[in-house]
């Protein structure tokens, strides 16, 4: 059973987190956490990086939907 979050009922478009990530210009990057970084890199793909993974993915929506599930900590006063 997983968690839902307002944004299963609202459009993703309106969450913070994925109005941040959709922002992201070639090279930048954004702290969700003190521990995990997300890179938007040369390449088009949208780079997940923790202490214990690192995990590529080459669209904006595979990349939030891996956020979502596996629950990172995302502090509010980083959106």
């Amino acid at each position: 059973m997983s968690q839902s979050n307002i944004y299963d009922f609202l459009t993703v478009d309106q969450d913070p987190l994925y109005q941040k990530l959709r922002s992201l210009q070639t090279g930048d990057h954004y702290h969700l956490d003190d521990q995990t970084e997300i890179h938007y890199n040369a390449h088009g793909l949208y780079e997940v990086i923790a202490e214990e993974t690192e995990r590529a993915f080459s669209s904006l929506e595979d990349c939030y939907s891996y956020i979502s599930t596996y629950g990172f900590e995302v502090k509010s006063d980083r959106l």
